[in-house]
């Protein structure tokens, strides 16, 4: 039969001898012939002979803990030669290396080989710990010693090898320890614990929701805890839904929501189209929601697009965000019908489109008979923790007495030796997985009265149990390792050769995987996520490429069709293969629906393993498939705002995309790199790179690009404080985009004509341009447009005197804010509406609030803007310190961004908190700088503010003359704005001066 190779990991052992036994030949050196029964009695396999000593390996063949017995062995060949050298018999002195790594190990008719290339390899490092060993000891690599420091003594040399990865280290005494074992055995040391989850339930029922958070280490029974709650539950009138996260899956979004979806609605891996859609619109019936307006967002998470045309006018956040709604109304609303226990997994995997959904899930179930139920392991951390309803176990290892019990129910029937107990305690250190699995090697091992060699890790010991399994049965867990942690039996059939039930039922038997029932067939499970790693590993490179390649086609052939749902499966395992354009295919195809979905952060990893296939494209397509999946991640970058890293992903590709001498590409190429620009605070080259975007697609007749170029020069000219060019080029975006149909950008160019007319004070076409742009974040139901335009329109109102209806909006935009960026803003709007009411109290929270969150996000212009903005609270409130190193720090802040508007505010800020220290000098210079700001900038309205700041400063320094001036030119320019407040405001400080305001008309 054929060689079979597999991954293993393996310890070699070098023992070479020393004079004066080198000497004699083979056959009478009783030195190496003691070197070799050594090793052979602690299981290792003699690889090389020599006069001089042994090359040996272990764990060729099944064994536990290779390195330990390695060590052993070790161990034992020097008290040999010590003993020889008391006795004077053959006194000769041994130098010894041991070194642990993963080998290609062939399985033959005749036995287990070792890669010839790997074995050169291992002896290379054998030889250069021996020859740092002095004689009579054991030298070890850095990666035997970390699987030995728990049960030996080493001693870390001073001397470092080339040739050797890492420290080197001496092998010292073996210190007395314990090990550990498995099967499903009692449920011992949680009742307290489940008591606990039960009084949570009960809570819940009443319409208490709850949220428990089960926190602890790989193997210490977490989800044993959630299987004992469901144990306990036979028979109550309660659903319970289960969600698992998994390592390779941070990339997926709504991995764990859709295994919910699939349990909520009954559907299966084989159900088609038609059957999906009648599922999800019963089961939303069933919980009173509206299939028609609910569905199409549930059912595009399933790949299903015939019942989901009218997504494709909403933009990627809304979508998102109505799904993310939909299923929270489902199980929210479900609950009310019965109570449900929401299970998920694993948390501590979960990507990030899910977290946030299920964030928002559990700051929103109080009032509900819920109780959410996540397992996570140490290092995560919820953020619904802190809330009252909120429950955090952390499980602790099992007392000695619990472990004793555990282990026993494990080996009924095979009552252990007191002291190999003892070892088995010691070594699961309390760990109920550790446990288990100890004494279910040491059933396999059949033969107690034995010596127990313990593995040093559990990996170490997931290996040993898998190498034992017959071959097929081996052959077939490596198999389904490749699948998720659940597969059906069915894609499992699809992949493998020969009949499955014989070597499923094996596998059941022995407790590798559990069988789990579903209403379209079995469903297997790894019993623990660490068995389909370690599992995995053991494959070679070669065979897990075509085991992936073959999960691929079957995925391809049994979702014929309806590619769609499989989109993230097709991706994960053709990134796994050599077939390029497959890989590229489905990584992209799985990075558009992330994205759409707002899952950006996937959407960036998904199209970086995308770039790393790009090289086995053929060579025609390679450059524009590359510059296409760069831009693609450079737009989702821009989202997360990442915005340094879309420059350096995008720069070095100009030569490129100009070579490349397609238009449409070049369009979207330039026109992201002066967005990038933008945001940074760069006009000039937002503005050069948004002109050069205008010019490519003008020559392809691209018209959607050419449109959001326009808008991008509108936003560039509000920062750059050319406002009455940024209305034009705002009323060109507006005539494209319309024709090209981009609904998004057409509304953003809308507020962007807006924003331009409140920075020249003319509020009233300000309201109306941002009143359109409303209208169509409505009309599309995309919340960040309508945030955008009801905090522009709150500041209008605020700044005119309309407190209420200022605060109003501003409240309305910060609800309607869809991410954390646009939250940060609008609470900053929020707390200027505050501050122009005179509410300083109220202002000052939102505005600390986003200066910290825009620093975070380095969005410097508008943490300028809003420094500045929170300098004038605190001045407000006698904080005339902190009032002024908020204000410079906006001054500097703005000066480098080049938004000049709120370098206006900010000199502003500084005048208003000198003339508060009595600094009159000062004060002016301050002042009349933002009154040459805002002049320079034509921005009309805190051009008039500044003029009656400059009026009250004249006053206090006796300047009647400068107090006339500036009243009159400030009573002008609010009668030319209409901003009734003002123009009462300023007449009354004329009264007061004794000033005479000519009488001229407003408008």
């Amino acid at each position: 039969s054929a060689v079979r190779w597999e991954r293993r990991r393996l310890t070699l052992l070098r023992a070479v001898v020393g004079a004066p036994a080198a000497h004699l030949p083979l056959s009478a050196s009783r030195a190496v012939q003691v070197l070799v029964e050594k090793v052979q009695s602690f299981g290792g396999q003699i690889e090389e002979l020599s006069p001089e000593g042994v090359v040996a390996a272990f764990g060729l063949e099944p064994a536990e803990d290779a390195p330990r017995r390695a060590a052993h062995a070790a161990m034992a060949i020097q008290k040999a030669a010590e003993r020889a050298r008391r006795e004077g018999v053959e006194p000769v002195e041994v130098r010894i290396g041991i070194h642990v790594d993963q080998f290609l190990v062939g399985q033959a008719p005749d036995g287990a080989r070792i890669d010839s290339d790997a074995r050169r390899n291992g002896v290379k490092m054998l030889d250069a710990l021996v020859a740092a060993a002095e004689a009579g000891t054991t030298v070890i690599s850095d990666a035997t010693a970390s699987l030995l420091e728990r049960r030996f003594g080493i001693l870390p040399l001073a001397a470092r090898s080339p040739e050797v990865p890492g420290r080197l280290y001496r092998l010292g005494y073996e210190r007395r320890g314990l090990g550990l074992g498995r099967q499903m055995a009692r449920f011992v040391g949680r009742e307290h614990d489940l008591q606990l989850l039960l009084s949570r339930l009960g809570a819940a029922m009443r319409g208490h929701g709850q949220v428990v958070g089960i926190a602890g280490e790989a193997g210490i029974g977490k989800s044993r805890l959630v299987f004992e709650l469901r144990q306990r539950l036979r028979g109550e009138e309660v659903t319970y839904l289960r969600g698992r996260c998994v390592s390779y899956g941070s990339s997926v979004p709504y991995l764990p929501l859709l295994d919910i979806l699939r349990q909520a609605f009954r559907i299966t891996e084989v159900d088609g189209r038609e059957r999906i859609v009648e599922r999800v619109h019963a089961g939303l019936r069933q919980v009173e929601l509206d299939p028609e307006e609910a569905a199409p967002f549930l059912l595009q998470l399933f790949g299903v697009r015939e019942a989901t045309e009218r997504l494709e006018m909403l933009s990627d956040e809304v979508i998102r965000a109505r799904t993310l709604d939909t299923f929270r109304q489902l199980i929210l609303k479900g609950s009310r019908q019965r109570p449900i226990i929401f299970v998920i997994e694993d948390l501590h995997w979960v990507d990030k489109t899910s977290e946030d959904c299920l964030i928002f899930l559990g700051e929103h179930l109080a009032a509900s008979p819920l109780l959410f139920l996540a397992t996570y392991r140490p290092g995560y951390h919820p953020r619904w923790m802190d809330k009252s309803y909120a429950t955090q176990i952390a499980l602790q290892p099992l007392s000695p007495q619990d472990s004793l019990e555990l282990v026993r129910s494990v080996l009924p029937t095979s009552p252990l030796p007191e002291g190999l107990t003892r070892l088995i305690l010691d070594k699961a250190e309390g760990n109920p997985f550790f446990l288990e699995e100890m004494s279910r090697a040491l059933i396999e091992q059949g033969d107690l009265r034995r010596p127990l060699a313990v593995p040093d890790t559990i990996q170490e010991l997931l290996q040993a149990r898998i190498d034992r399994l017959p071959e097929k049965a081996r052959r077939l867990l490596q198999t389904a390792s490749l699948l998720r942690r659940e597969f059906s039996q069915q894609l499992l059939a699809a992949i493998w050769e020969g009949p499955l039930p014989p070597h499923l039922d094996e596998l059941t038997r022995l407790e590798f995987l559990y069988e789990q029932a579903r209403p379209g067939g079995p469903v297997y499970a790894f019993k623990h996520a660490l068995i389909q790693e370690v599992a995995y590993e053991s494959l070679p490179a070669a065979d897990r490429q075509l085991l992936h390649a073959a999960a691929g086609r079957a995925l391809e052939a049994l979702y014929a069709g309806r590619l769609e749902e499989a989109y993230d499966n097709l991706a994960y395992h053709y990134s796994k293969t050599e077939d390029g354009p497959k890989a590229v295919e489905y990584l992209t195809r799985s990075a558009e629906r992330a994205a759409r979905n707002y899952a950006h952060e996937e959407a960036v990893r998904a199209l970086v393993q995308a770039v790393a296939h790009v090289g086995r494209l053929h060579a025609d397509e390679r450059d524009r498939r590359l510059v296409d999946l760069l831009l693609r991640q450079a737009s989702s970058l821009v989202a997360l705002g990442r915005l340094q890293e879309v420059l350096d992903l995008l720069l070095p590709q100009q030569e490129r995309v100009d070579r490349l001498g397609e238009r449409g590409l070049a369009g979207r190429y330039y026109f992201l790199v002066g967005r990038t620009y933008s945001f940074l605070g760069q006009y000039e080259r937002a503005g050069q790179n948004a002109q050069r975007a205008i010019s490519e697609a003008r020559q392809c007749g691209d018209e959607a690009t050419m449109g959001k170029a326009y808008s991008l020069l509108a936003t560039q000219d509000v920062f750059s404080g050319q406002a009455r060019q940024g209305i034009e080029h705002g009323r060109q975006a507006i005539t494209l985009l319309e024709r090209a149909g981009e609904r998004w950008w057409l509304g953003q160019a809308y507020w962007m004509v807006g924003l331009n007319y409140c920075q020249m004070g003319e509020f009233e076409p300000a309201l109306e341009a941002e009143g359109r742009a409303h209208a169509i974040g409505e009309d599309i139901g995309d919340p960040r447009l309508q945030s955008f335009a009801s905090w522009v329109s709150g500041l209008i109102y605020a700044s005119v005197g309309e407190y209420d209806a200022g605060i109003t909006a501003c409240e309305r935009a910060l609800r309607q804010a869809p991410d954390p960026l646009e939250r940060a803003i609008a609470a900053g709007c929020l707390g200027y509406a505050y501050l122009e009411k005179g509410d300083t109290a109220s202002a000052v929270p939102h505005l600390e609030r986003c200066v910290r969150q825009l620093a975070e996000f380095r969005y410097r212009p508008f943490q300028g803007w809003f420094s500045a903005i929170l300098a004038e609270a605190y001045r407000r409130e006698r904080q005339l310190e902190r009032a002024a190193d908020l204000a410079m720090q906006g001054l500097v802040i703005t000066r480098e961004a080049n938004f000049r508007t709120g370098l206006g505010w900010a000199q502003q800020a500084l005048g208003r908190i000198a003339e508060a220290r009595g600094a009159y000098a000062e004060a002016e210079t301050h002042l009349n700088a933002a009154r040459e700001t805002f002049a320079a900038i034509r921005s009309r309205y805190e051009l008039a503010r500044t003029h009656l700041d400059l009026a009250a400063l004249a006053r206090v320094q006796g300047n009647r003359e400068a107090v006339v001036t500036n009243l009159r030119a400030a009573h002008h320019l609010f009668r030319t704005l209409r901003v009734e407040k003002f123009v009462g405001l300023a007449e009354r400080f004329a009264h007061q001066f004794g000033v005479v305001l000519p009488d001229e008309p407003s408008g």
